[in-house]
């Protein structure tokens, strides 16, 4: 993690769901226990020596801490002896721009979590996680967060799940639109393949990043020492249920992707057959003229050779059977 140019960050100290005071870090060692207060400490890219500081003053794991230094962890909740640790990715669509790959299509926002007693802090990256929204969202629940520092915990979840369920909304928006591309009259194969395999891998990586989701919230809920408020077990259960739709749909637009792709290849084999049958039919059509016109031409005696009946006969099969075999391709829907 590079060094911090962030200010010295300080404690906000939440009692009976209302802001305090402000605290230095050094005294959170005493408000952690502390039964009427919720303390909140937010860092965006602390170095190693304020991490170590802060690991030392709440007993945080070793574990933890260089998992927060760390980049690419599996979003995860972690319980050790002293303290709760989380690390969640709220997500968006990368804007207009150069075309990322798909895996970078899908931004990353992480953030890590400690909940050690009655104090929780964030770690982030100075990469747009909206901790503002985050800090708002408990904010509006005084009542909730009277109750204990997991209502802390709710919100961020709560954040990071909502920005999931913005993120496959709009990778559903644009299945919907590939859908009707393939389904269209005159369709780009090529690109309708193109687009829909970049779409399922999307899909892909979105669902490796969300579905870990499912189990933490899963844990905090049935899992949570001490148990969870009883006022905020609908909230969570709320956020469980966002949780469960996003797998799902997640799940549904996979499936309708790979869809998509055997459609778009089904179509094009449907394509090439009727162009084959056009094909056939117009050879048919073409070749019987020319037998006729051929077994006229030899140069031996036949019966009406020389003369001008001969030449009318050989006209009229040529036009008779031509129609002929027009009216039957057409009947039959080849031509």
């Amino acid at each position: 993690m590079p060094a911090s140019t962030e200010p010295a960050a300080t404690a906000v100290v939440y009692r009976d769901g209302r802001i305090e005071c402000t605290a230095a870090v050094e005294e959170i060692t005493a408000l952690r226990d502390d039964a009427e207060r919720v303390t909140w400490v937010d860092l965006v890219d602390p170095d190693h020596e304020r991490l170590e500081r802060l690991a030392e003053l709440l007993h945080l794991h070793p574990l933890a801490v260089e998992d927060v230094e760390g980049s690419e962890e599996r979003a995860k909740l972690v319980r050790y002896e002293t303290h709760l640790f989380l690390t969640l990715y709220a997500l968006a669509l990368a804007g207009p721009g150069p075309a990322p790959a798909p895996q970078d299509r899908i931004v990353r926002h992480e953030v890590d979590v400690f909940v050690a007693g009655r104090v929780v802090v964030t770690v982030r990256r100075a990469d747009g996680f909206d901790i503002d929204c985050v800090r708002r969202g408990w904010e509006a629940h005084p009542g909730l967060l009277a109750a204990g520092p997991m209502t802390l915990v709710w919100a961020i979840v709560d954040h990071v799940v909502d920005t999931h369920f913005d993120t496959v909304q709009a990778l559903d928006e644009e299945v919907e639109q590939l859908e009707a591309e393939v389904l269209g009259t005159h369709p780009d194969a090529h690109r309708v393949q193109r687009d829909a395999y970049l779409l399922h891998k999307q899909l892909v990586v979105l669902r490796r990043l969300a579905l870990p989701t499912r189990e933490i919230v899963s844990s905090i809920i049935n899992r949570s020492d001490p148990p969870l408020p009883d006022a905020l077990q609908p909230y969570l259960l709320d956020v469980y249920d966002h949780v469960l739709r996003v797998s799902d749909w997640t799940d549904s637009l996979r499936d309708l992707a790979s869809t998509i792709v055997d459609t778009n290849l089904s179509s094009q084999g449907n394509r090439m057959n009727l162009v084959m049958k056009k094909l056939t039919a117009w050879a048919a059509i073409i070749a019987v003229p020319t037998l006729i016109t051929g077994f006229f031409g030899m140069n031996v005696d036949l019966p009406l050779f020389g003369t001008g009946t001969g030449g009318v006969v050989a006209i009229a099969l040529v036009a008779l059977t031509s129609v002929g075999l027009y009216i039957q391709f057409k009947v039959r829907d080849w031509l």
